[in-house]
């Protein structure tokens, strides 16, 4: 998927919540006007951040790569591969910038 709109937005929150079922992890980005741009992914099966301020960070990357079910997984995936479980697509959102964000999740919805 591509997120190249949301190049330039801050990183202004990141929740992830394991006390529900399926967990699930909201990023906000914001653009500084008021518009917000929240990546909603359920079913977390790998979390990792790196945040690097405890202001809002600026992005300069965000992609959301499909790891599929079957099949080979990109090269740059490999290190994930421990959480293949071959139940379902697995969602790889990464967000790179002062700080970085790195979550596999089954699903993966956008709300802008």
């Amino acid at each position: 998927m591509n997120l190249e709109h949301v190049r330039g937005h801050w990183l202004t929150s990141v929740v992830l919540r394991t006390d529900v079922e399926p967990s699930e992890a909201v990023v906000v980005l914001s653009s500084g006007e008021g518009t917000d741009v929240t990546l909603r992914l359920a079913g977390i099966v790998h979390a990792r951040a790196d945040i690097s301020s405890p202001d809002a960070d600026f992005v300069d990357q965000v992609v959301v790569r499909e790891l599929p079910r079957y099949g080979p997984w990109p090269v740059e995936a490999h290190h994930l591969l421990q959480h293949h479980n071959n139940c379902s697509v697995l969602h790889w959102l990464t967000i790179t910038g002062p700080s970085t964000v790195e979550i596999v999740a089954e699903e993966f919805s956008v709300d802008q």
